[in-house]
């Protein structure tokens, strides 16, 4: 387990779901393997939001939460694709063709953060990528997954997408529950 990993969980204080997640199953439906922090992190305490502000994808999250299917982000960048292509959206200037982003979280202002999956990378060397609600503007940010999260707990935003002022840093996590 990463040392970031362990610090969100330890910080949080995080207490596992009620079951395990199926990585397997979640892999074969992206076509890719998840990186093992963020399994570690999800393993750790589900799916929910981190500063009240950084909403978490998670396998089969159940009736209520299918905004936040990470077994859903291949589909979503096959949608971000055609608006690539309808010239909707501009992809980011440096997407190498075959390379697929592939949503892990989203905040309520339209910010979504992406897994930048290149052919034949190793999943924990994805880098990621955050796109702002309009697909206008692009950072990539060359961190793990819980790196970047607790460059977020610790107060230190990475870029200019995710807005500090946006963060409630009274609560680090408030875990999905049904509804």
């Amino acid at each position: 387990m990463t040392s970031s990993a362990r610090r969100l969980i330890d910080a949080a204080r995080l207490a596992p779901p009620p079951g395990p997640f199926d990585w397997e199953r979640v892999g074969r439906r992206l076509g890719t393997p998840v990186p093992r922090d963020y399994r570690d992190l999800l393993d750790a305490g589900g799916g929910g939001l981190w500063l009240d502000f950084v909403r978490l994808h998670v396998p089969a999250p159940g009736p209520g939460f299918a905004h936040v299917d990470l077994e859903e982000s291949g589909r979503e960048f096959e949608q971000l694709q055609e608006l690539f292509e309808d010239e909707v959206v501009a992809p980011p200037d440096d997407l190498a063709p075959g390379t697929r982003l592939l949503p892990w979280a989203s905040t309520g202002t339209g910010v979504t953060l992406y897994w930048q999956v290149s052919p034949g990378a190793a999943p924990d060397t994805y880098p990621i990528r955050i796109s702002d609600r309009n697909g206008d503007v692009w950072e990539t940010h060359d961190l793990l997954t819980t790196d970047l999260l607790l460059d977020l707990v610790q107060g230190e935003a990475p870029g200019k997408l995710l807005d500090e002022s946006w963060m409630d840093r009274r609560i680090p996590f408030k875990p999905y529950t049904p509804e």
